[in-house]
């Protein structure tokens, strides 16, 4: 179903912008304007550049205001709340402008008498998938507060260890980022000025010296467009990482860094198996439920391994016996699995292989600052040295000039 990003005007003539899916502009004006808006703009979105044209237009929403908004909407219906009147609270009272709006279209959205789980698979950028999923078994079942809650806990488990990661790696990023900025400082400003002293002493300058010289003037000369030709680079590999065989080369590439690639392998089946697990234990089908997951996976490599596990499941075979032909997962990963098809259990199984390899994770990230910390002090100590040694070379060449002169 094709993707539209659009501006609108609501009844109090605000401004709102967004992205939707429908069958075409047609029916997706005629669904604004049954939710109060009137439509100003719209185009459809390539589906190369959707994600650069939600970010450009709207935006996308924190993990944290999703879980928040979460928890508090099945509070709501399991208090008894109507699910309407429920959303409107919701919208009203988060600060993410973006979530509001979509609370604002879903509750007209239900209003207008449009299933629940429908609704929100309107709004892509906002809600993702396995939300649209479990509401739609939460409303099946009649029990939409206990799937909300399910889906705020995975959510909840999922922020905790994606800001594991990232906490892992900001110290060294900081440290690096904070080093390069003293050492280009070092080189375009205090080597010239201590290479000039040189000159007037007449010291010819050693050859670390006269690379740090060049390299300096490079950096006056032509610094300004370091900051812009990074940022190119940054949008180049982004677009360059959007081209399925090289994003497939790239991410191969990260798993078989050591130690880094551990950590991102261990990470990325923590968060499929409490994807899939949720989804099982909602009573979603095996096969919906290894689409869904496998769309959480942000590895091209296991990626395909899953769809590949999902044809297979469609075909009457077994996951497990799927798992090991691949040879992606973890063998302790795939046994674990199979008992628990052969149980009856995949969903505690499933969550004790989260649970397992959360911890892991936080194994392999403590590992990996133990060893990154030295070999950046290392690297950044070694061109500081090297920088220093390009100064005091000459330094000592015009302190043996000046005692011959005192001598003479």
């Amino acid at each position: 179903m094709p993707a539209f990003a659009y501006q609108a005007r609501d009844e109090q003539g605000r401004l709102v912008k967004g992205v939707l899916e429908a069958d075409s502009k047609e029916s997706l004006v005629d669904r604004l304007r049954k939710m109060g808006y009137l439509v100003t703009r719209m185009e459809e979105m390539a589906a190369g550049f959707r994600g650069i044209l939600t970010v450009r237009l709207g935006g996308s929403v924190s993990q944290e205001a999703l879980l928040l908004a979460s928890i508090q909407l099945s509070n709501l219906v399991g208090a008894g709340v109507a699910l309407i009147a429920s959303l409107q609270a919701v919208g009203s009272q988060t600060t993410d402008r973006l979530l509001r709006e979509a609370f604002e279209g879903l509750s007209r959205e239900v209003e207008g008498g449009e299933p629940f789980s429908q609704a929100l698979s309107h709004y892509p950028a906002v809600f993702p998938k396995l939300m649209v999923n479990l509401a739609a078994v939460g409303e099946a079942s009649g029990q939409l507060d206990t799937i909300l809650t399910r889906f705020a806990n995975f959510i909840e488990r999922d922020l905790a260890l994606t800001r594991a990661v990232k906490g892992a790696l900001l110290y060294p990023a900081v440290l690096l980022g904070a080093a390069t900025l003293l050492i280009l400082f070092l080189v375009a400003f205090v080597v010239p000025q201590f290479a000039s002293l040189f000159a007037k002493a007449g010291i010819p300058l050693p050859l670390p010296t006269q690379i740090l010289l060049v390299i300096g003037s490079a950096l006056r000369s032509h610094g300004w467009v370091i900051l812009p030709a990074a940022v190119g680079a940054m949008v180049g590999l982004g677009a360059a990482a959007r081209i399925p065989t090289l994003r497939f080369r790239i991410d191969r590439f990260l798993l078989k860094i050591p130690v880094l690639g551990l950590a991102l392998h261990q990470t990325v089946v923590a968060r499929f198996a409490r994807t899939l697990a949720t989804l099982v234990e909602s009573s979603v089908p095996i096969v919906g439920a290894l689409e869904t997951a496998g769309g959480v996976v942000d590895n091209q490599v296991i990626f395909q391994e899953l769809k590949r596990v999902k044809t297979a499941v469609e075909q009457g075979e077994r996951m497990a016996a799927t798992l090991s032909v691949g040879k992606v997962f973890y063998p302790d990963v795939i046994q674990m699995i199979q008992v628990g098809e052969e149980s009856g259990r995949l969903d505690t199984m499933l969550e004790k292989i989260a649970d397992y390899y959360e911890l892991r994770v936080n194994y392999s990230l403590k590992q990996m600052m133990t060893l990154l910390e030295p070999i950046l002090l290392i690297v950044m100590g070694g061109v500081v040295a090297f920088i220093m040694a390009s100064l005091l070379f000459p330094m000592f060449d015009m302190v043996k000039v000046l005692q011959h002169g005192g001598i003479r």
